[in-house]
């Protein structure tokens, strides 16, 4: 009796191999790599663990062994799908002044919980070269099939765990040795080997029926950044962690070394700063402006890109960090 080739395409959309791919790319480019962070996240009355695929660990500066300046943590979530499957994804169509997107809140920064300047205009330069999306679907070319519900888990999977890191980075600056403070960066990004692409901004119903194949519709890119909405459920789930975050941290020295740090920096042209002592209170009581801030945007990209926009990320923070 043969042995069924099924077992293939099953390891296959396990994703596993996929998750080892990634795993293998940024071990290369030197991060520390683990598999299944986990997180509490209730469901109803109860509270259930949940995990990210990959969290990888980077250090600043680079081919550096002695010194640190900063440290990046990248979330990443991996979703295999057939070679049928693409992934389409609907384009802003706001207007400038009335976008749900803001530059600098692809690129996490919790600079402010530092005793070092960042040039923040950086960041803001790398994300407005992106594409954004406010929605996506995923298309079976062989099936017809439409649906969104595994592009929508993945995105869950990293906003739910993301409160957990930046809590952790927030309270290691502020508990710590003042000496080894340095700029945290966290980055999420679902990966998945299904093409990529943005419908065009003239895509109506009645395009849909003139057209033979998805390129005459949309864009194949790369990468993009996505915006997920903060709801109630997200929003309790950060209250539950942050709950009495705030608590003692009068008394901690660092958070007042970098408040004045910052207000000493302040921008010149605007007279404002990034008060970390105003940011603690924001994320204790969730205000949705700070929500929005850490938790709306994230990277989808191609498998086939992962490294080229991982190196991407890695010069940008270097050239920060220096």
């Amino acid at each position: 009796m043969k042995d069924s080739k099924k077992w293939k395409s099953r390891l296959l959309s396990s994703s596993i191999p996929l998750e080892y791919e990634v795993a293998k790319i940024l071990s290369d480019l030197d991060f520390s790599v683990s598999f299944d962070y986990s997180y509490f996240r209730k469901e109803g009355e109860r509270r259930k663990e949940f995990s990210t695929d990959i969290k990888g660990y980077f250090l600043f500066p680079i081919d550096s062994e002695d010194k640190i300046d900063a440290s990046l943590t990248l979330l990443t979530e991996c979703k295999y799908r057939d070679e049928s499957k693409k992934w389409v994804f609907l384009p802003d169509i706001n207007k400038p002044d009335f976008s749900t997107f803001t530059l600098g809140n692809t690129i996490k920064s919790l600079a402010e919980f530092s005793l070092k300047k960042i040039d923040n205009d950086l960041i803001y330069e790398f994300e407005e070269k992106l594409d954004f999306a406010l929605k996506g679907v995923e298309i079976n070319i062989t099936s017809g099939e439409v649906f969104d519900k595994d592009i929508r888990h993945g995105i869950s999977q990293l906003k739910y765990a993301l409160p957990y890191l930046i809590k952790r980075d927030i309270e290691a600056n502020i508990w710590g040795h003042l000496v080894d403070t340095n700029p945290p960066y966290i980055i999420s990004i679902l990966v998945t080997n299904a093409e990529l692409y943005i419908l065009d901004d003239d895509f109506s119903i009645s395009k849909i029926r003139e057209v033979d194949n998805i390129e005459q519709l949309a864009k194949k890119v790369p990468y993009l950044v996505y915006n997920s909405e903060i709801g109630p459920d997200f929003t309790e789930h950060h209250k539950e962690i942050f709950k009495g975050f705030t608590l003692n941290f009068e008394e901690k020295e660092n958070l007042s070394q970098f408040e004045n740090f910052q207000k000493k920096h302040k921008h010149k042209e605007y007279n404002i700063y990034e008060s970390p002592v105003n940011k603690c209170w924001e994320l204790e009581n969730s205000h949705y402006s700070t929500l929005k801030e850490f938790y709306s945007q994230h990277f989808i990209c191609s498998f086939e890109y992962y490294p080229k926009l991982v190196n991407e990320i890695i010069e940008l923070l270097s050239r920060m960090t220096k």
